[in-house]
């Protein structure tokens, strides 16, 4: 592997005897002297070290008994969990390789995959849908018990084994796994790493100890990604625990924020690290040690993480696959300001760097040129393609004796000795953090029959690529979507490119293709492509802008949100779009031309109708020449939406016993309000408690309810087997998506339902939200039916807007609702919709209540909330800006443990008769009262009146359009309907009704629950974990508000 001649970067003294060792032995030492310490977890599952060390000596005298020997690879199937740590340990132990083929990765990619690794022996983790063909051995692994007995801990490892299967014999030089990296021949490359590369990774740095037993390290990489190497094994081996993420948490920087809550050591991605630091730098300032590696670190974000962590280290890594993941690695101590990078700082323990002429001769200091390195972390090679090994494991004149691998890309080492990364070398290159060889992705084109030449080559900001192709047959050109789909099968979807379909190439005067005039060719082909609809009049264009720039500036909003360059016809929202980017879109396109925000709404509305970039630039064209763009239809007839002919079947069955119910369905118990309400129902009552959910399949669905309760501070053990029901659904589906039978059991059965569950989105108009929140009513209507299972309903007072309006002051709870033509937000027309939709039912003969809460805080004993709310952002933005309105606006806070017990005391102990209860503060506040305790907590800043606010906020948000206020400037520039006051103005405390409480009271009088008032305790309660959370900066940092763009 290496020679003496070429000396290694200085290690740790404990690395000197550790070298020599394997992975897994190296683990049973520590095992054996944590035992019972945590070693990782998965929300509410836990694993200690005597456990793993117990599971994975049971899962290797398997694998011995199912041929499993020396050198063996074997398939890891599925995603990270507790199971994915036993097999991996248990392959080792058995003296194989592991092979981890992640769930994510296309099928077709992954049978490539294993084939090429020589992978016979597959093992399967719980919940995999991984399909491997032709495998010799297929090993499923059990859900591990994460209550195994402390006794049975002490068992020797090995005591299931075949007397003498275990240990195995092996060296340090043998394969611990295969990893795969792209490959130009259309195939990945399978790279084999020996232990020592990973012993050296945990080991071998000095100043870089690994954690210990005091840490806990996120583990968010996939499987199949080589970084969740120095995750999982910096871990184990220095006695730390693993605390496992949710793919759904490392996309969501409010999920991620509360995931590191805890947490002292997170290898981060630098897409993640970036998200973050724009998002919710403070969230990582619990860290001990934070490093990034993948791609070039932004240098002004890195500083931004570094004000808002000053107690944390630091670092960045650089290092192929190739060299087992780290290579080099820089402690980030201070930027200097016109720093245009972060250096990756010099070689890691035990490992060489140098910095390659073409000849292969050392460079000298400040001369830039290939970087090649070695040490103990080099990898064996290229798993049974020795000729790819020998081109780049190569020995040359700057390393006698040693080998080295040539990494393609050009650094510089600066005279004190710090690395400089400068770029590729060839035409490898990196999208969103994963290396891609562009001719491996023209090779996958290629083989489609209907395609006959493919280039490949990145977009200019490497954010995706960009393929240009030929028909296999003149006048038959291929259909790009189809050619896409079938590349979806093998590659990687970040790597599936854009496509452009030419006659022909063009060739330079040596008869190689012109890429320059390619691409050239190409952008003058899409720009004469005719759009949907006749352009506008070019009279009315900017005389200083083209029509195609209007096209290519909407292009380049779109690839900035969604990390993808979108084709004229491509849908906004099958590129990975949703409401929160779609608000982003529509604000980043309002700053870059702008725009007034008062066409945010419209844009929204106009992307929500037709989701295609072309339709998209025809709305903002139309914007731009006065028409007010995607206008809200005027003409639904809201009391027709609501079935007002309304009929229920025969009554059959059983009657329901809802005072002392049995079997009880509660939608969204997955969300805030609906953890809750299962809670208190599990408290309560004896009830089973059916709880549907957005999920894939049952255990999803049974993870994301405990992962819900586990959120917001409640206990999930009550979710236990025998208590709750979860199965996956679909709010929007004919049937909720149950097949009949399932549907039919479950309206024979329930004695109640409380239905929570639905789509809140301020910004989505009427029609986008009717499946959900409406016709997914009728759907809990005609489930109750048959049975009149009572229905009780949880609605919203924005559902009254209009009454303020209309100059109503006061609203009885049984007053019949009006004004549906005042609401102006999507939302509360579509709980309107429902509430009428129920009110027939009830006509009808069916048991119904319907609640309608104020705004719904967090819980007032924890403080636990949902920031995902307008009020909560409001917040936010005060904390970060500065600014804050000085309005009369009630701060009519319910706190969710409260409306809860509320609920639940009112389903199971009054009759379903049809009223409405208003659940509202009976002791509000108002924002004044908020902005007062912000202050006392240090906070600092100044009150506008709300007319000067909305243009600062405005401002701001143009400035930072991913704030967690930019899905919320619609409710103050957005002006009712038939009035000419804002959204948020609407809720005003001159403007909005007076709601009575009587039927409230009356029904809670014996149940001994009193609403908190929202008083000085429960702010501050509120504010320290906002804070706390990470949500909000702490006070001594909002001095100085941050504007830069994200």
């Amino acid at each position: 592997m290496t020679s003496e001649t070429v000396p290694l970067a200085p290690v740790a003294p404990a690395y000197g005897t550790a070298r020599e060792r394997r992975l897994h032995e190296l683990f049973d030492e520590s095992a054996a002297r944590l035992g019972a310490a945590p070693a990782a977890r998965h929300h509410d599952r836990e694993l200690s070290y005597a456990q793993l060390r117990l599971e994975s000596d049971r899962l290797a005298a398997r694998l011995v008994r199912a041929g499993v020997v020396r050198g063996t690879p074997v398939a890891v199937c599925g995603r990270r969990s507790l199971e994915a740590l036993v097999a991996f340990l248990g392959v080792l132990k058995a003296g194989g390789c592991y092979v981890p083929l992640d769930d994510d990765l296309p099928p077709a990619r992954l049978r490539a995959m294993a084939e090429d690794a020589d992978a016979r022996t597959v093992v399967v983790l719980p919940g995999s849908v991984c399909r491997v063909r032709g495998v010799k051995a297929r090993v499923e692994l059990a859900p591990v018990d994460a209550a195994v007995p402390a006794a049975r801990t002490d068992e020797p490892p090995g005591a299931d084994a075949a007397p003498g299967a275990l240990p195995v014999p092996g060296g340090p030089l043998d394969r611990a796994y295969v990893m795969f990296t792209s490959g130009s021949s259309g195939r990945p490359k399978p790279v084999a790493i020996p232990h020592r590369g990973i012993v050296r990774l945990a080991l071998s740095e000095p100043e870089l100890p690994p954690p210990g037993p005091q840490d806990v390290v996120l583990h968010g990489y996939a499987l199949s990604s080589d970084a969740s190497t120095i995750e999982i094994w910096n871990a184990l081996l220095g006695g730390a625990r693993l605390e496992i993420a949710d793919r759904e948490e490392l996309l969501s920087p409010p999920a991620l924020a509360q995931r590191l809550r805890g947490v002292t050591v997170a290898y981060l991605t630098a897409g993640v690290f970036h998200h973050m630091a724009c998002s919710s730098p403070g969230a990582l300032s619990g860290l001990r040690f934070l490093s990034s590696g993948g791609e070039a670190l932004d240098p002004d974000l890195t500083r931004v993480v570094m004000r808002s962590c000053p107690s944390t280290t630091v670092v960045n890594f650089y290092g192929p696959t190739e060299n087992s993941v780290v290579s080099t690695f820089h402690r980030v101590r201070e930027l200097p300001a016109e720093a245009a990078g972060v250096p990756i700082g010099r070689p890691f323990g035990a490992s060489t760097c140098h910095i390659l002429r073409p000849d292969g001769t050392e460079a000298a200091d400040d001369e830039p040129g290939e970087l090649a390195v070695g040490g103990d972390g080099l990898a064996l090679g290229y798993l049974g393609d020795a000729r790819r090994t020998a081109e780049r494991f190569v020995q040359v004149p700057a390393a006698p004796g040693a080998r080295v691998y040539r990494t393609g890309d050009r650094a510089v080492r600066r005279s004190d000795g710090t690395l400089e990364y400068l770029g590729r070398m060839d035409r490898q290159t990196k999208i969103r953090g994963h290396r891609v060889e562009p001719d491996e992705v023209e090779a996958r084109l290629r083989a489609h029959p209907d395609v006959g030449e493919a280039v490949v080559d990145p977009a200019p900001d490497g954010s995706a690529l960009l393929g240009y192709i030929t028909p296999a047959k003149p006048g038959r050109p291929p259909a790009p979507e189809q050619v896409r789909r079938y590349c979806a099968q093998w590659l990687p979807a970040q790597t599936v490119p854009r496509l452009t379909v030419l006659d022909s190439f063009p060739v330079t005067a040596g008869g190689k293709i012109d890429r320059a005039a390619l691409r050239a060719r190409a952008a003058q082909q899409s720009a004469a492509v005719p759009a949907a609809r006749a352009p506008a009049d070019p009279a009315h264009a900017q005389p200083d802008e083209p029509e195609d720039e209007l096209v290519r500036l909407l292009a380049q909003v779109w690839e900035t949100v969604l990390r993808v360059r979108p084709a004229s016809g491509d849908d906004f929202f099958e590129l990975g779009g949703d409401s929160l980017l779609a608000a982003e879109t529509v604000n980043r396109t309002l700053a870059v031309l702008g725009l007034d925000a008062a066409h945010g709404t419209g844009f929204i509305r106009a992307l929500m109708a037709e989701p295609t970039l072309t339709a998209f630039t025809r709305a903002v064209r139309e914007a731009r020449e006065g028409a007010v763009a995607g206008s809200p239809a005027t003409d639904v007839d809201f009391a027709l939406e609501a079935d007002p002919g309304l009929t229920l079947p025969a009554r059959t069955g059983p009657e329901p016993c809802p005072h002392d119910p049995r079997e009880v369905l509660v939608t969204g118990a997955s969300g805030f309000v609906g953890a809750f309400l299962l809670e208190r129902l599990l408290r309560t009552t004896r009830a089973r408690v059916h709880c549907p959910v957005r999920a894939r399949d049952t255990e999803h669905a049974r993870r994301r309810i405990r992962g819900a309760l586990d959120r917001y501070g409640l206990d999930p053990e009550l979710a236990a087997p025998g208590r709750v029901v979860p199965f996956p659904y679909d709010l929007t589906a004919p049937g909720l998506g149950l097949s009949p039978d399932h549907a039919h059991r479950l309206g024979r059965s329930l004695d109640l339902i409380l239905h929570s569950a639905a789509e809140v989105n301020f910004l989505y108009p009427y029609g986008a939200l009717r499946d959900a929140n409406v016709r997914g009513t009728r759907e809990i209507i005609d489930l109750a039916a048959p049975r009149r299972v009572p229905v009780h309903f949880l609605s919203t007072v924005a559902v009254l807007a209009g009454f303020g309006t209309a100059g109503v002051r006061t609203v009885q709870e049984d007053e019949p609702l009006a004004h549906a033509d005042r609401l102006t937000m999507g939302y509360a027309e579509s709980k309107w919709v429902a509430e009428q939709l129920l009110a027939n039912a009830s006509r009808a003969g069916l048991p119904t209540v319907v609640h309608r809460p104020y705004e719904i805080t967090g819980d007032s004993r924890t403080g636990a909330c949902n920031t995902e709310t307008a009020i909560c952002s409001l917040f936010k933005m005060v904390a970060e800006t500065g600014v804050a309105p000085d309005i009369a606006l009630p701060m009519d806070f319910v706190p969710v443990d409260h409306l809860a017990a509320a609920i639940v005391h009112i389903a199971t102990r009054h009759p379903a008769d049809g009223r409405t209860y208003h659940l509202t503060n009976p002791r509000p506040a108002l924002f004044g009262d908020v902005l007062d305790r912000m202050e006392a907590a240090g906070y600092r800043f100044q009150r506008l009146p709300y007319g000067e606010w909305v243009d600062e906020l405005v401002r701001h948000v143009s400035r930072n359009p991913t704030s967690a206020t930019a899905p919320f400037v619609s409710l103050c520039v957005d002006r009712g309907r038939k009035t000419d006051i804002s959204v948020k103005e609407m809720y005003l405390q001159d403007v909005f009704p007076q709601l009575t409480r009587h039927n409230t009271e009356a029904a809670l009088l014996d149940s001994g629950l009193h609403c908190p008032p929202v008083d000085t305790p429960l702010l501050d309660r509120y504010l320290h974990h906002l804070v706390t959370s990470g949500y909000l900066p702490p006070p001594e940092s909002t001095t100085e508000p941050k504007e830069k763009d994200c």
